[in-house]
């Protein structure tokens, strides 16, 4: 029985960061794992890169296919149709991960079938951001089935091949307006009893092309290049990367915390106008009532004096017929 991970590589581009991901796949102290590279309409020499990796290691497989719709993601699901092995990680071309990744991730599936290492991305003024979530979290679960939210990205992701396998889709071309990984995350998140979780734990480094539009291919190979050399060569510097996204993590933590306590304190502040306003509608109703009681002693007092002259215009009346129509003499005083 297979054992393991299977590693997607997607790549559509030039070869430029690509070795130094391969690398940090082949590096893994869990070497238990077929890795194999997508190359989703990428150059020749995209391929070229990747066989010469294939050729000194037998844990690497090459495809080279035509571009797919959008990102490519049917190939992904071709792949994971076939696959073997238990487990699934994904690793983008331009991202790194440190010697332990699969070992975080594969302690994290021991309890799940889907979920995710903490995203720490490097941005290219040096600072160091996590992106805040927890997939235990029900509201955080509804907000990335609802809401355009997502925190992680497939190079902290994993899953369990049975549990993809389940889903009512797998990898394939998402709506225009949702992200593919996001489209792909709702399929684990809406299908009845899958375990989902998230490990506190930092194994990689996110260097986004969104936050580097401005910078040369030639540029972000050097500054890949530079990042790997420092991180994955120095367990002290990967400690010291850890060190600063838990301490940008506990930050938003105790922004979020503030911001409950406030909300707290909001809360309370309503409750209290409420119950100053129910005190306020109480005495309203009571001198309501009293004003009430008032007007229904009156219209009492008003039916009692509309009944007296009745009976005493009913008396007259008799009178004046006993006397023969004459009016009736009144004693004198």
């Amino acid at each position: 029985m297979a054992t393991g991970f299977t590693v997607l590589l997607p790549v559509h581009r030039p070869p430029a960061m690509l070795p130094l991901a391969i690398e940090s796949v082949l590096a893994q102290t869990l070497g238990d794992l077929e890795l194999v590279v997508l190359c989703d309409g990428a150059p020749a020499e995209t391929a070229a890169c990747a066989r010469e990796y294939a050729d000194r290691d037998p844990r690497v497989r090459v495809l080279d296919l035509p571009k797919g719709e959008r990102h490519g993601e049917a190939h992904r699901h071709a792949v994971l149709e076939r696959a073997e092995r238990p487990l699934v990680a994904q690793l983008a071309d331009d991202d790194l991960w440190f010697p332990e990744h699969l070992v975080e991730l594969d302690r994290l599936l021991a309890d799940a079938d889907f979920g995710n290492l903490l995203q720490a991305r490097l941005t290219p003024q040096g600072a160091v951001a996590v992106h805040l979530g927890d997939l235990a979290d029900p509201r955080t679960r509804e907000r990335m089935r609802t809401e355009r939210f997502n925190f992680f990205g497939p190079s902290v992701a994993g899953y369990r091949l049975a549990a993809y396998r389940r889903l009512v889709h797998g990898w394939e071309p998402a709506p225009a307006d949702v992200w593919s990984d996001l489209h792909m995350w709702r399929a684990f998140l809406e299908t009845p009893g899958l375990r989902l979780a998230t490990r506190y734990s930092v194994q990689g480094v996110s260097l986004p092309a969104v936050e580097r539009t401005d910078a040369s291919l030639a540029e972000r190979e050097a500054e890949s290049r530079r990042i790997a050399e420092d991180l994955l060569g120095s367990a002290r510097a990967r400690d010291d990367f850890r060190a600063r996204a838990f301490a940008d993590l506990w930050a938003h933590l105790a922004a979020t915390t503030t911001y409950a306590e406030e909300l707290d304190r909001t809360h309370d502040e309503a409750l209290a106008q409420i119950a100053v306003l129910r005190s306020q509608l109480a005495d309203t109703q009571a001198a309501a009532e009293q004003a009430f009681a008032r007007v229904e002693r009156k219209r009492t007092a008003n039916q009692r004096l509309r009944a007296r002259n009745q009976a005493l215009t009913e008396e007259l009346a008799a009178l004046r017929l006993s006397a023969g129509g004459r009016r009736p003499r009144w004693p004198s005083r």
